[in-house]
């Protein structure tokens, strides 16, 4: 279903959203959280080992312009902007950037829900954020993830899924699906895979993949040293055998010699 929105003035909104605040941005669950900080640090990780000059920001502040001249101000719970570069204590102004973020996320909560998929949708798509992704992780939901593409005069169309549920996002080019808790208390998670099918590891996977590493390279060590070990001893061992045949070859080349 496409969100039909009125062309306006670059990035200027007149869909009415009332400003967020930092206090409101929390989901107020640890699922919702959870959601959050590891989509954030798996597309960090990411960038940084590409090299990718992306601007990732979580609960981040993002201001922009309204068509009767007031500012807006949304506290998305992640968005990526590639090519910017942003203080850390500054908040994102589209105006005085140059452009909006390239994908924007938000993760439902039971008191954001309808703004998410309502009002919020069609203003995100005014201010000509390229994708824009929907999750509601709430028990009983379904893994609810929807994407949503500008299809020309701001207006979105839904990014259509797999036969699995993966959405491309091409905006940052890679592939997202919603996936079942891996442990049983825990809560569903955003999984990212690259175009040629590796998936990103979310951070505890990521703590155990260093830790395993870790464990390989010690027991990789611990062999070396043994193995060095083993050379010394056999080095010894050579050299004790050598002279014995030494001695023993002397007192055959010189009988008298024997005591």
């Amino acid at each position: 279903m496409a969100v039909e929105i009125r062309k306006q003035s670059p990035w200027r909104v007149s869909t009415y959203v009332p400003n967020e605040r930092e206090t409101q941005i929390l989901g107020g669950s640890q699922t919702h959280a959870s959601v959050g900080i590891n989509l954030y640090q798996t597309l960090r990780t990411y960038a940084a080992r590409l090299g990718l000059s992306w601007l990732v920001r979580f609960e981040a502040e993002l201001r922009y312009p309204r068509t009767d001249g007031t500012t807006g101000v949304f506290y998305p719970d992640l968005f990526v902007a590639p090519e910017v570069e942003v203080g850390h204590e500054e908040p994102y102004e589209v105006e005085v950037v140059g452009r909006p973020p390239v994908l924007v996320v938000e993760i439902a909560s039971k008191k954001t829900v309808r703004r998410d998929v309502g009002p919020k949708r069609q203003a995100y798509a005014e201010l000509g954020v390229a994708e824009y992704l929907t999750f509601d992780p709430r028990h009983g939901q379904g893994l609810a993830l929807h994407g949503y593409r500008l299809a020309g005069q701001g207006r979105y169309r839904e990014i259509p899924r797999t036969a699995e549920g993966s959405l491309w996002l091409a905006s940052i080019g890679l592939w997202v699906r919603a996936e079942e808790p891996i442990k049983a208390l825990d809560g569903p998670l955003l999984r990212l895979t690259t175009r040629t099918g590796e998936r990103l590891l979310h951070l505890e996977e990521e703590a155990e993949a260093r830790e395993a590493a870790e464990e390989a390279r010690e027991t990789a060590e611990e062999a070396r040293e043994a193995a060095e070990e083993g050379w010394e001893a056999e080095r010894q061992a050579r050299e004790a055998a050598e002279a014995e045949i030494a001695r023993l070859r002397a007192l055959l080349d010189n009988p008298a010699s024997e005591p």
